[in-house]
């Protein structure tokens, strides 16, 4: 299960969605967590949920409904410095726009590590929210841990059509 490193969540709340079931983890000051529907499981149904966590879960309704572009919760994901480095950068990322792992790589100060963002990528404990399916491979579509249906769908949400990247690709492009 993706973020279940260190302390586990204290608190959860299922989201029903015509995407899937998606569950957001965190404690009383901050998300730490969020589950892609591979990812849930029957345990997490009617856990307590805390403000923050219950506020996260509506946000994440209302982005997967099309009504959200920018969530306004206070994330702490764990992860190694590297990790945190590539995870932060995608806050840099606007609703309706791609870029490439390349992109973060040099956004980051790495510049040849564009392989080592793609793992870090698939570690991240709070997709969407940090929105990671928004990184393109410079070939296309690329990975993304919620599988491809799942990123497409995402970035359907947004109004991104895969294809019109993937032909018009650079190292980053922004939605007219």
């Amino acid at each position: 299960m993706v973020g279940s490193v260190g302390n586990a969540p204290s608190s959860w709340m299922v989201i029903e969605s015509n995407l899937g079931t998606f569950a957001v983890g965190g404690d009383d000051e901050a998300v730490t967590d969020l589950l892609l529907p591979h990812e849930v499981h029957d345990g997490l149904r009617g856990a307590p949920a805390s403000v923050i966590v219950r506020d996260a879960a509506r946000q994440l309704d209302e982005y997967l409904s099309g009504e959200r572009r920018r969530f306004e919760v206070s994330i702490r994901p764990r992860g190694t410095e590297f990790q945190q480095a590539v995870w932060s950068s995608l806050d840099g990322i606007d609703f309706g726009s791609t870029r490439s792992y390349a992109w973060v790589a040099d956004v980051i100060g790495r510049p040849r590590g564009a392989r080592a963002v793609g793992q870090a990528l698939g570690r991240n404990p709070t997709p969407i929210i940090r929105p990671c399916h928004r990184v393109l491979s410079s070939s296309g579509l690329g990975g993304y841990g919620g599988g491809s249906a799942l990123k497409r769908s995402l970035l359907a949400i947004e109004g991104v059509s895969i294809e019109d990247a993937a032909t018009s690709y650079g190292p980053h492009r922004e939605r007219a």
